[in-house]
């Protein structure tokens, strides 16, 4: 036994001194510390900070699989006479490989499966009769915005809820307690809120960073990361809404109604527009820093004089 442990203890100083391994952590953590300084430096682009704590977050997954297929291809390796010479080059080229190939593979399986089961979960049906304008705007600025066959799901719950759900066919769910809950203006912007998380595809990355995160639950950079990447995200979407409807103002009121409201199951925390769990590891901004944005907006759309959006109102 304690020979075993001499081989791998070999095998792995030989591997974490080799360049090839050195090269692969040293571009790894240079790159997470490039896109961390420039997310800092640019606090109020919400594009921009949602695609650098996107690759920031995909570089930490790629970083964890990388360690854990290093460490199991050095244990496998070390019995090798020929290891110093040949295996520690092979087994950096397999630890790269079985990096990408593991977030391929959960990814591939969080994008067929994921959306399905959230659609299974809340069983939405079709909109009734005094629903159908809500499915006619949805189908309108899916249109304008070049999203083909998204379908409006309504959920027979009282909870106000509205989310987006990718995959094969995109879908925007509301809740009746939502519809009940809220004006036509403010039902506009919440559904236009999740139209723009279907064009930005933040339905499937929540999915995939879900499984992903569940699947690394060692991996103490994703549990900042991903909840970071998905605030960013709902400020994003929650100004791409304004400036599409051109009344961020209503996006504010909305949120502020369902705030009120009691809290949605934990079946929705996550994935609804809105959840009170708040901090650092919540996928929600702030509800005050949410709705300060969208009246800021508000106010410089008005001073701009740009025109209203796409939107139709009914009360």
């Amino acid at each position: 036994m304690a020979d075993l442990l001499g081989t791998i203890g070999e095998a792995l100083l030989a591997y974490w001194s080799s360049p090839f391994a050195l090269i692969i952590l040293s571009v790894a953590g240079g790159s997470m510390a490039t896109l961390a300084y420039v997310f800092v430096s640019n606090a109020r682009n919400a594009k921009l900070r949602v695609s650098l704590l996107t690759a920031l977050y995909a570089l930490t997954i790629f970083f964890w699989s990388f360690l854990a297929a290093s460490f199991l291809l050095c244990v496998s390796a070390s019995g090798m006479v020929a290891y110093r010479a040949n295996g520690v080059r092979a087994a950096v080229t397999g630890a790269v490989f079985a990096a990408y190939l593991v977030t391929a593979v959960l990814s591939w399986f969080a994008w067929r499966r994921g959306s399905a089961a959230i659609l299974k979960r809340f069983a939405p049906r079709e909109a009734g009769e005094d629903e159908r304008w809500v499915r006619d705007y949805v189908e309108a600025v899916a249109g304008s915005e070049g999203l083909r066959d998204v379908r409006l799901g309504i959920v027979d719950r009282e909870e106000p809820l509205a989310m987006a759900v990718g995959g094969t066919r995109p879908s925007v769910l509301v809740s009746t307690g939502l519809l009940a809950a809220l004006d036509g203006q403010e039902t506009q912007a919440v559904v236009t809120h999740e139209l723009m998380h279907l064009r930005n595809h933040d339905a499937q990355f929540k999915v995939v960073s879900t499984i992903l995160s569940r699947a690394l639950f060692f991996d103490p950079f994703s549990k900042f990361f991903d909840p970071a990447v998905h605030r960013e995200r709902e400020y994003l979407a929650d100004e791409m809404s304004g400036r599409t409807t051109g009344r961020p103002a209503a996006l504010a009121s909305a949120l502020v109604k369902i705030a009120a409201k009691p809290a949605p199951s934990k079946a929705a925390w996550g994935i609804s527009i809105y959840s009170p769990r708040g901090g650092m590891f919540s996928r929600y901004p702030p509800l005050r820093e949410r709705v300060d944005r969208l009246l800021s907006l508000s106010e410089l759309l008005s001073a701009n004089g740009e025109p209203i959006g796409a939107s139709r109102s009914q009360s």
